[in-house]
């Protein structure tokens, strides 16, 4: 019996690494052409889109379903993107501490008139967490607001203010509309011991702004990755070790876009593995403190990523659906995220021969990262300074 257990917990594994690789063969490419509709400032989760393009993917045939499988990395057997999904999802969103807020949950707002004749819909939709949410898409005012106050409604302090993430132009009597609403807090393992306000500048260094700047020394992991032009750290989150976050702070006069195209070939695995090499290291830590809530269309994005059709009346194909009657008029998602001086704990810091200093005084990437899948859970750029 503990053979038969030991195998099972082996194979899911497997399952879950397989998966994670290719969510994050999809979140370089998503961050990129997302920050670059946002002006270089996004915070987004490519792991709750990917989740949730995946299941969509089975409703879908033809060239429609190709982009889809290209753009995500997607195998071609529904059976094992079911389960793999299923796994991936469990150790992801999957117990963790008290001290946290991890929320990703995806929504399929459509007509309650429209039949889909994918018949393990609602089963399958039900194992990777996604809510199908029925609607008259004919009373668009109506729908829209019962739509928002479901999707915010879960998991929300009832004096929270719902937020207008699906607007009236993103639904349509014909279309299958995607939502993503995500929330991250976590704690970290160590506490920042000041907050002090300081200069902010661009890739040159020359100031275009202030910032709370939050300060520790720390024993972690921290190197000067040459392919990348970049020093990457990894902080970790709680005392679980389930939740990291990488950041990566390109060197001067290196633009984040060129990191973006560094890293379609040097991959977030690699990234890992250098840092897991690194010797026993004291880190002195500036990062500023920050606060983010966003709102994202995420259509321009994808269609830049080869998903056309979908997006297309004329052109989408569902699967036992007239072709030319059913779109995808909008995927959107919903992202809010803390990083702020709050920590379980001000660990002794143990002594070491190699010092460095991390100071994030220019623009830099983010990435959320759960440590025994290495899934990105959430990721962004940070190159707009406020005073938070």
């Amino acid at each position: 019996m503990k053979l038969t257990n030991f195998i099972l917990f082996l194979s899911t594994l497997v399952t879950c690494q397989c998966f994670s690789e290719r969510e994050n063969n999809f979140t370089t490419e998503f961050l990129y052409f997302t920050q670059s509709e946002t002006a270089g400032h996004a915070a987004v989760s490519p792991y709750g889109v990917w989740n949730m393009l995946s299941l969509l993917k089975l409703l879908t045939v033809g060239n429609t379903k190709i982009q889809l499988q290209r753009a995500l990395f997607l195998p071609k057997s529904s059976i094992e993107l079911i389960y793999g999904l299923k796994n991936l999802s469990d150790a992801v969103l999957g117990s963790h501490s008290g001290k946290s807020t991890v929320f990703s949950r995806n929504y399929l707002v459509i007509d309650q008139n429209v039949s889909l004749n994918y018949m393990n819909l609602v089963k399958e939709a039900k194992i990777i967490g996604m809510n199908i949410i029925p609607l008259d898409l004919n009373e668009l005012d109506t729908a829209v607001i019962l739509a928002n106050r479901i999707m915010f409604d879960k998991g929300q302090e009832s004096s929270v203010k719902v937020p207008e993430l699906i607007k009236i132009d993103e639904i349509h009597p014909n279309g299958i509309t995607l939502a993503n609403v995500n929330r991250f807090q976590y704690v970290w393992r160590n506490t920042f011991t000041s907050v002090t306000v300081e200069n902010f500048n661009d890739k040159n260094n020359r100031q275009i702004g202030k910032v709370n700047m939050m300060f520790q020394k720390v024993n972690a992991a921290c190197a000067q990755i040459i392919p990348l032009k970049s020093q990457v750290l990894e902080l970790p989150y709680g005392t679980d070790g389930k939740y990291a976050m990488l950041l990566i702070k390109p060197w001067l006069k290196t633009k984040i876009n060129d990191v973006f195209q560094m890293m379609t070939t040097f991959t977030y695995g690699q990234i890992l593995n250098i840092l897991n090499m690194q010797p026993p290291t004291v880190v002195y830590v500036k990062l500023p403190r920050f606060k983010i809530n966003t709102n994202y269309a995420l259509n321009i994005p994808l269609s830049k990523m080869g998903v056309f059709d979908l997006f297309e009346k004329k052109y989408s194909q569902f699967y036992g659906v007239p072709r030319n009657s059913l779109f995808v008029p909008a995927v959107v998602q919903h992202v809010s995220m803390e990083v702020n001086e709050v920590g379980l704990r001000r660990d002794m810091v143990q002594p070491a021969n190699r010092t460095v200093a991390f100071y994030a005084y220019r623009p830099f990437l983010y990435f959320v990262i759960e440590k025994t899948t290495d899934t990105i859970v959430l990721s962004g750029v940070y190159s707009k300074p406020t005073v938070y």
